[in-house]
């Protein structure tokens, strides 16, 4: 067992496959060629920080698919095709990210303010339905549903004179019941 295992280790350095050639030149390619590679895939993405984490992807990836490379001996060639690819990449995932930002949503009431709008429409709507038919038929007429003065006569048979009076003497009644001055 241990002569097949010496045997396909001694094919694998024959074919220049071993893990310690990998090593050797692909460590020298990123001591001579980084800062250049930095620099191909800065000019591709305009992100320092994200071009250096893209050359690292790329070796990485050049490792990992040693035995895919045909240019062993100067594997430079993948780096450089690994790094156009992942910059490629980066820029549609900005892109689609520049297309999909949101827009902050304005700022929502708080739950209080709502629990407190809640508590005052119950209030006014008691303090309305309290009032004498005439006077609210008046202020439904003309608050609610948005009727001027002559529509509101109009729609309750009465004069305008009336409506206004109505209307004084509900807003009166009004501002008592919700404990606000005339």
């Amino acid at each position: 067992m241990i002569a097949a295992v010496g045997a396909d280790r001694g094919a694998a350095v024959a074919a220049g496959q071993s893990g310690a050639d990998r090593d050797t030149v692909l460590e020298a390619v990123y001591r001579e060629r980084y800062p250049e590679l930095v620099g191909l895939a800065r000019l591709l993405i305009d992100e320092h920080a994200q071009a250096e984490e893209i050359v690292q992807e790329a070796f990485a990836r050049t490792y990992e698919a040693w035995s895919r490379i045909r240019e062993r001996d100067d594997p430079l060639a993948y780096v450089r095709r690994s790094i156009v690819n992942l910059a490629r990449g980066g820029i549609r995932r900005r892109m689609v990210a520049r297309r999909a930002r949101l827009s902050p949503m304005a700022d929502a009431p708080s739950a209080e303010a709502g629990v407190l709008d809640d508590e005052q429409r119950r209030l006014i709507v008691a303090a309305v339905l309290a009032l004498p038919r005439r006077q609210r038929e008046c202020v439904v007429l003309r608050y609610y549903a948005d009727c001027s003065t002559s529509e509101t006569a109009d729609a309750l048979a009465i004069s305008d004179g009336s409506v206004k009076q109505h209307l004084h003497r509900a807003m009166h009644a009004l501002a008592a019941a919700l404990g606000d001055a005339p």
